[in-house]
């Protein structure tokens, strides 16, 4: 459920950001929709750090020192994208009030390099990181998980997410390839929980 409102933030802010590009003929959002985007986005990622300690209980068969890496990596980036969520927002909002707006929201991070960059780099991180171990767990066998859901991971799900951006239109592209790690955490939880309950 956090993945689902973390994703609907995410569209909340990319409709604000690319309502101001021509290119794409977009209507302009009700009032009030930044700010929800903002809010919900925020206080819904730092939620992931549930997730994947529900994900790691049933990684402990596989190592409980594997299992708990996984969750530390999940909860490192789960907080520092709720920052990240949070202060691209921010950075939204202040194009908007200072007539800067009508940039590509990837355009508009790299304007602001010095304080975003940096958090994508650490969420690209635990993201790489997580998902390895995460499949290795899997791999090894005897968790909640049957062994082909070592694929079904963070990276390798946002990896086809931005490949479906590719062949699709600018208009899906521009809100997709912002919104793609939550995106891909909709799918690796509920993936995670039906085959843990189908096991």
């Amino acid at each position: 459920m956090a993945a689902v409102v973390a994703t609907a933030g995410d569209l909340g802010l990319l409709w604000a950001a690319n309502a101001a590009r021509p290119e794409l003929g977009l209507p302009p959002p009700p009032a009030g929709v930044l700010l929800a985007g903002y809010y919900a986005g925020a206080f819904a990622v730092p939620l992931y750090v549930l997730g994947y300690w529900q994900l790691s209980r049933r990684l402990v068969p596989a190592g409980p020192t594997l299992a708990r890496a996984v969750y530390l990596l999940g909860t490192a980036g789960s907080i520092v994208g709720g920052i990240l969520h949070a202060l691209t927002g921010f950075v939204i909002r202040y194009e908007g009030s200072s007539g800067l707006s009508g940039a590509d929201p990837m355009v508009i991070v790299l304007r602001y390099g010095m304080f975003l960059v940096p958090l994508w780099g650490l969420i690209v991180g635990t993201t790489v990181a997580g998902s390895a171990l995460y499949a290795l767990a899997v791999q090894r066998g005897g968790t909640a998980y049957p062994r082909w859901m070592a694929a079904v991971n963070p990276f390798v799900l946002e990896g086809i997410l931005l490949l479906v951006a590719r062949v699709t239109s600018p208009v899906v592209a521009a809100f997709l390839v912002p919104a793609t790690p939550n995106v891909a955490h909709v799918v690796f939880f509920a993936a995670s929980v039906a085959a843990a309950r189908r096991a």
